[in-house]
């Protein structure tokens, strides 16, 4: 149960962590979010926000998956 709380825990942190780097690239605008994708992510901005949505969703489908299983124990 312990195990399931903290990997919760952990998949919670990523799903915020990447909401704050979409709002962050949000904030910077196209021209200065492109260049600091390519810089720090090495991709293009409009591929990395879609992967980064894509990465939140699935993490927050498995935090489900994950709670429900633990309800059921």
């Amino acid at each position: 149960m312990m195990v399931g709380l903290a990997a919760i825990l952990l998949l919670l942190f990523r799903a915020i962590r990447n909401l704050g780097e979409i709002f962050y690239l949000w904030k910077l605008g196209i021209k200065r979010g492109g260049f600091y994708a390519v810089r720090v992510w090495g991709a293009r901005l409009k591929p990395l926000i879609i992967l980064l949505m894509i990465d939140t969703i699935v993490v927050l489908t498995l935090i489900f998956n994950l709670s429900v299983r633990i309800q059921l124990f």
